[in-house]
């Protein structure tokens, strides 16, 4: 048959090469159909995704949540599963708020901001990563999503919550600014450097917040904004005055009845001091050299002895007219209860004065330029001279004490001290380490006393002699009075014996003589007697005698023997006494009360 041999012919005709490229062409076609098969099945598989994505309800394949993994849940599911672990991210992450230099000033977790999340939001928001309603992207989404690429949605907090939290860190941010202090310890000195404080930016922190990402864990980090506020630094020469001075013992406050602590004395090297606290950080206390000087009495110690002793007493009898014993009684009421810490002076006329009648003192017998005058205050020297002889028996420095014009009927000579307004006055001072108190008393039988009470830390004891070196005797003066009648005599100035005395200090230890040391020397004038006669009598009988009051005389010294003494330096004057202190019975003692009958008054 020819075609089929012409079928073979054209096959045997063409020989090998006629097949070859018979092969050749046919494979070439199939070549490229491979890709475009590929292509539409990849086509085919996207559309499918894009479908997938459009319809579905589940949430793309590998998609985190605050930890938790909620590929393909719905939302209703992934709210349930995210719940729990939005809790532990309230827990476990928070604000990082650092300071300029880097570092963390203040951390709060979530939790203790108050900061709440919304998990169905949150699910809501997982959902739409791969369901936004544009169907190409959704399918891509979706089929990345099952692929391996992984979606992570950041748990965002409930909106409003920056506000809230800004207030807390920058509350708990903010440093008041801490000014230079010191502390002493016993001897140690501590001094702390300032400290620069800093106010945070409330409304420039929120707006921070609001700004910042979380990182992986959900955690933020602001940087604060902060202005810094200037603290007081140190005055180092300054302090050391004031650290510095003498030691100040333990004292009595009368005013409050407490007992005011010691103060120890510090001194150091100022220069140093600086150089240390310049190499101090801010709130950085550093201890500084110095050297102390301690207090002999501490408040402890002051505290077990306060006022227990009675180093001085004396006791005057009190006469003259009401108003003068009044005085008397009015001035020792107002040096009652008077106290002197250690190195205070007493002032009486500070205690005492003015002696007006405004200030509550009666008018009464007084010296003025020699006369025997009514004032007010008369007798008001009666308890400054009780209380200088008790200050001189308790050893005390006397820094003021003037004797009256004539001598005093109520005391020994030597002992009194008058006072005026203007002067002079009668001052002496605490010179023991411990505060004194006086203490006064009037008794119903017209006797003051005046104690000095303080604290005793030897076995001194102090007596007092006199020692008369003068004696000047009053004169009569007649004074020729027509007004009286005839041998009538009447007295108008009664007199007063001049003397000058001296009086020494003797100081015992343990009852045997120590030493003997002059107090003070006092001068006291005489006063001549004034007698107003009739001119009869005076020029036709010789005087009959006069029934007047005696010569005013100093009280006697006490004759209670003494330890004996070394002789004084020999004088030609009369023998030395005595005075142990205060009154005691004496063998005038009746000529000296119908003198205070009938003299009233006889000081200021």
């Amino acid at each position: 048959m020819p075609g089929k041999r012409e079928l073979i012919t054209e096959q045997g005709s063409d020989g090998l090469l006629g097949g070859l490229h018979h092969s050749t062409s046919g494979g070439l076609k199939r070549l490229w159909l491979l890709p475009a098969g590929i292509g539409a099945a990849l086509v085919g598989v996207y559309a499918g995704f894009c479908i997938a994505a459009a319809t579905g309800n589940a949430i793309a394949p590998h998609t985190v949540i605050a930890g938790a993994d909620v590929s393909g849940l719905d939302r209703t599911e992934a709210t349930w599963e995210i719940s729990a672990a939005l809790e532990e991210l309230r827990r476990g992450s928070g604000v990082h708020a650092m300071n300029q230099d880097g570092s963390e000033a203040v951390y709060f977790s979530y939790e203790d901001l108050g900061v709440d999340f919304d998990p169905l939001g949150l699910a809501q928001d997982a959902y739409a990563s791969s369901h936004s309603g544009n169907v190409l992207k959704d399918g891509w989404k979706l089929l990345t999503a099952t692929l391996g690429g992984s979606t992570v949605v950041a748990p965002e907090p409930a909106p409003g919550w920056e506000a809230d939290a800004a207030e807390i860190i920058g509350q708990a941010a903010g440093i008041p600014a801490e000014d230079f202090s010191y502390e002493v310890d016993n001897t140690a000195l501590y001094l702390t450097r300032e400290t620069p404080g800093r106010v945070i930016d409330r409304i420039a922190l929120r707006d921070r917040l609001a700004d910042a990402k979380p990182d992986a864990y959900g955690s933020r980090t602001v940087d604060l904004p902060e202005t810094v506020i200037p603290a007081a630094a140190g005055d180092l020469i300054a302090l050391n005055d004031l650290l510095g001075g003498e030691a100040a013992n333990a004292r009595y406050d009368a005013e409050t009845d407490a007992i005011v602590p010691e103060r120890m004395a510090l001194h150091f090297d100022v220069q140093q001091a600086q150089r240390i606290l310049n190499a101090a950080a801010a709130g950085e206390t550093v201890e500084i050299p110095t050297t102390a000087s301690e207090p002999e009495i501490t408040a402890e110690e002051l505290e077990k002895v306060l006022f227990r002793d009675l180093l001085g007493t004396y006791t005057t009898r009190v006469g003259g007219a009401v108003g003068r014993k009044a005085n008397v009684k009015l001035t020792a009421e107002r040096v009652n209860g008077a106290v002197l810490n250690a190195g205070e002076t007493f002032n009486y006329y500070d205690f005492t004065g003015p002696f007006t009648a405004a200030n509550g003192y009666h008018s009464a017998p007084g010296y003025l330029h020699g006369k025997t005058v009514e004032m007010d205050g008369g007798g008001a020297c009666q308890c400054s001279s009780t209380t200088y002889a008790a200050a001189l028996l308790a050893n005390l420095e006397i820094v003021a004490r003037t004797a009256h014009g004539f001598a005093s009927d109520y005391i020994g000579l030597g002992l009194d001290a008058t006072v005026s307004g203007g002067g002079p006055d009668f001052i002496f001072r605490n010179n023991t380490l411990y505060p004194l108190k006086i203490v006064t008393n009037y008794s119903a039988n017209h006797r003051l006393t005046v104690s000095i009470y303080g604290t005793k830390t030897d076995n001194i004891t102090v007596k007092m002699r006199t020692q008369v070196l003068s004696t000047t005797p009053f004169e009569e003066q007649v004074v020729e009075d027509p007004a009286l009648a005839p041998g009538e005599r009447v007295v108008e100035q009664t007199p007063y014996t001049g003397y000058v005395v001296n009086t020494y200090r003797q100081i015992f230890e343990d009852g045997k003589f120590v030493s003997e040391t002059l107090e003070a020397r006092s001068k006291y004038n005489k006063r001549d007697r004034i007698v107003h006669v009739g001119p009869a009598a005076a020029a036709t009988t010789a005087p009959a005698p006069v029934e007047e009051t005696p010569a005013v005389q100093p009280v006697p010294v006490d004759p209670a023997p003494v330890q004996p003494t070394p002789e004084p330096t020999p004088t030609p004057e009369p023998t030395p006494s005595e005075i142990p202190g205060g009154i005691s019975p004496t063998p005038i003692d009746e000529q000296i009360s119908q003198l205070a009958q009938q003299l009233e008054g006889g000081d200021a």
